[in-house]
């Protein structure tokens, strides 16, 4: 029986509702043993799937900002730990069950913030020798020290770094430059140990869909486990537009990013902006 401190929070959006059915399908049947609270980060939609806990948030922000509808979200949640996760993560192998928990058990007793339960989330650098060989400490000058992947959460932690303007990307970016301005504890898998495709505590699609088109690998997933989809809706998406990308525009985009949100923090900080 799992422990009944932290509960799932699945981030996603009514647009997204099509993941819903393959996701808890795929999750009721990799992590049987999970029995507490998921809460569904939905707008205006509900959603139930038999013989699991699932709280559909409803949080009447058509349209708001990622991360608005993700602090409304936290702010539901009553267990001061979750796991963060999204709905295109599907799970494609047995969830590590007892690994999870013993994680838990440290993530707690070392009073961590986050402790990220991939070797996706980051690739360093580390601090290794944290007093415990499963784990690793994330240094200040990691990049995605704050990731959407995987992780356990304290919940007033990620509120504290959430900005309701942001959006997932500037979450990640920006959250982690406030995540070491905070002084937020934020560990990882021993990623020697815990490998994608080799010792995963949570075997999972690193994100089904990009940029609202599917990946290919779920097909066969998806097709192992007779879930009916209609690829043809979103589309696949490319090769070019999974990994290339123009190195101008992303260099504008990110100043303009940047330029952004220094003025929102300047305003939020004064109590001057809407989101005060």
């Amino acid at each position: 029986m799992i422990h009944s401190s932290f509960s799932i929070l699945v981030n996603t959006t009514d647009s997204f509702s099509d993941c819903w059915l393959p996701f808890f399908q795929l999750f009721k049947e990799y992590w049987p043993n999970y029995d507490g609270k998921i809460y569904l980060n939905t707008e205006t939609k509900e959603f139930e799937y038999k013989g699991l806990n699932i709280i559909y948030v409803k949080n009447g922000l058509t349209n708001q900002p990622w991360s608005e509808c993700l602090q409304y979200a936290i702010n539901q949640i009553e267990e001061k730990h979750f796991i963060y996760l999204q709905e295109d993560y599907f799970l494609h192998s047995k969830v590590n069950h007892e690994s999870v928990l013993e994680f838990y058990s440290l993530f707690r007793s070392n009073n961590y913030d986050c402790l990220h339960l991939t070797d996706q989330c980051t690739n360093g650098p580390f601090d290794k020798n944290s007093g415990n060989a499963n784990l690793w400490e994330i240094k200040e000058g990691a990049d995605y020290r704050v990731s959407t992947q995987a992780a356990f959460w304290k919940t007033k932690s990620i509120l504290s770094i959430i900005r309701p303007w942001e959006s997932g990307w500037d979450f990640e970016r920006f959250g982690t430059a406030r995540s070491v301005a905070l002084s937020i504890d934020i560990t990882c898998v021993n990623q020697d140990v815990y490998k994608q495709n080799v010792n995963e505590l949570m075997p999972y699609v690193f994100t089904g869909i990009i940029k609202g088109k599917w990946k290919p690998e779920v097909v066969p997933l998806f097709k192992n486990h007779e879930i009916d989809i209609d690829f043809n809706t979103r589309g696949f998406v490319g090769s070019q537009e999974r990994y290339w990308f123009s190195k101008t525009k992303t260099m504008i985009s990110m100043g303009y990013k940047y330029a952004k949100n220094v003025i929102l923090e300047f305003l939020f900080a004064k109590g001057l902006s809407k989101w005060n």
